[in-house]
């Protein structure tokens, strides 16, 4: 008899970390897959049958949804809404097996918000990116036996295809021309509420300084994120820091991929998409305006992304630099395939 499994996912994120692992899964005869996606992370399940989930659901259409399925195994990742969660809350008192995809390395904690159990008492495997996260969430009180380094799949997916090797960016004419995209986000979500300067401000300062240093002309392309509906003040730094050498677009693209092959330059603080454009060997600036985990700081680190302080002089030095980006192939290896072991096992399929 077939095992069925029930995927569940909202944002983007986790979307892509567990549809990377349903790529692998849709390849196993012996499994019946039923897939639930959030509004925003549709757009990454071309070719797929799946059903539509809002963020926030009542828990009685999670007990529906269970009661026609009957899955064997249920795996969510941690999105802002409730959705997920209620799957896990059902999980647990039906002593159905859960398995939870962790697709970033910070608020550990305000993924399980919408939990009926404590932490302690949780029966969910965890599967977390490296050893480091692992010791952080278990400091927080996540038992350490639930928590299972796997990888990253999505991130083992992106790193390990076929490479894109960036232009130099040069030109033959009088100036040298370069298209930086700035991948924004809300500043609350980053641990920065109260702040004098906007850091797009200080970013802009730098630019304009080095771009008024040399024969630099630049084109920043502003990437708002999904959930950054308030665009006045990021629109009020643009008009003030818009010159003669410095073109700067508010962009509606969807397609970030797409914005990242654009660009030769990649910044911003710290998202999964800045991830992405290592893996397409784009030179890559994190902007540090908040404390982060070692666990991100490491990743970062090893997926060859550049950490630079917020202040006019430390960016500055940072465009200065000439780098060559390093190839990234081979890094962040296994996510995919441990994440499916796991599962296998827990179905006793492996």
């Amino acid at each position: 008899m077939r095992k069925k499994v029930l995927l569940a996912f909202d944002d983007p994120g986790g979307g892509l970390a567990v549809i990377s692992v349903i790529e692998e899964l849709i390849k196993i005869k012996e499994l019946d897959l039923k897939i639930y996606s959030g509004r925003l992370s549709e757009k990454f399940l071309f070719g797929y049958t799946y059903e539509k989930i809002d963020s926030q659901i009542e828990e009685k259409e999670a007990e529906e949804i269970l009661d026609e399925f009957k899955p064997d195994i249920i795996i969510t990742a941690t999105g802002g809404g409730n959705a997920e969660q209620h799957f896990r809350n059902l999980a647990i008192r039906r002593k159905i097996k859960s398995i939870v995809i962790l697709d970033f390395w910070k608020d550990y904690g305000r993924r399980w918000l919408y939990a009926d159990y404590e932490l302690k008492n949780m029966t969910d495997k965890i599967c977390v990116m490296d050893e480091e996260t692992k010791s952080e969430m278990t400091e927080e009180g996540f038992p350490e036996n639930n928590l299972i380094v796997t990888g990253h799949p999505y991130l083992d997916k992106i790193f390990n295809q076929k490479k894109v090797i960036p232009d130099s960016g040069q030109s033959s004419s009088e100036y040298r021309f370069k298209k930086i995209l700035f991948l924004s986000q809300p500043l609350k979500i980053m641990g920065l509420e109260n702040y004098n300067v906007h850091p797009l401000t200080v970013f802009m300062e730098a630019l304009k300084r080095h771009a008024e240093s040399g024969n630099f002309r630049y084109t920043l392309i502003i990437k708002p994120h999904p959930s950054e509906n308030e665009l006045t003040e990021i629109s009020e730094i643009s008009e003030q820091f818009a010159t003669e050498k410095i073109e700067i677009i508010i962009s509606e693209e969807n397609d970030v991929i797409k914005l990242i092959k654009d660009a030769d330059i990649v910044a911003g603080y710290n998202t999964i998409a800045m991830f992405e454009a290592r893996a397409l060997n784009k030179r890559t600036i994190s902007l540090s305006i908040a404390k982060i985990r070692n666990s991100l700081s490491g990743a970062m680190n090893r997926a060859g992304i550049e950490i630079s302080e917020l202040n006019t002089d430390a960016i500055f030095n940072c465009l200065n630099q000439e780098i060559i980006s390093e190839d990234t192939k081979g890094i962040f290896e296994g996510g995919i395939r441990n994440t499916t072991d796991l599962i296998l096992k827990e179905l006793n399929l492996n």
